[in-house]
């Protein structure tokens, strides 16, 4: 892995990546290379098991894969209704103020399809 060879500077460079200071393809090319760091068996971040799952934990916030709070406020089924401009599934259990400036909490139904109900 190019200029890291620690636990501290890659978790460092996964916080420039979470506030944005690097992006496009400077983040697809290191979380590419974490995720090769934590995949591969030579160990090259000479990570512990705690510190391979907080870097695990680090990664999956940044990488993308709950990035769908990060960019549905802008996307019209989202931002014109009156419940919060994120999807219920996937904020399942929470409560959260809505696009009207009402609360309201994600509850399961009895298919386990969350949707918002207004508090």
């Amino acid at each position: 892995m190019p200029f890291i060879g620690s636990y501290s500077r890659a978790m460092s460079m996964l916080s420039k990546i979470g506030k944005g200071t690097c992006k496009d393809t400077c983040k697809s090319i290191w979380i590419r290379n974490f995720k090769y760091a934590l995949k591969t068996k030579s160990n090259p971040l000479k990570l512990t098991r705690f510190t391979r799952r907080k870097l695990t934990e680090k990664l999956k916030l940044v990488s993308g894969k709950n990035s769908v709070n990060n960019y549905s406020k802008t996307i019209k089924k989202y931002s014109s209704r009156k419940s919060p401009p994120y999807p219920a599934n996937q904020n399942c259990g929470k409560k959260m103020k809505g696009n009207d400036g009402d609360m309201y909490e994600s509850k399961p139904n009895k298919n386990n399809i969350c949707s918002w109900k207004h508090v």
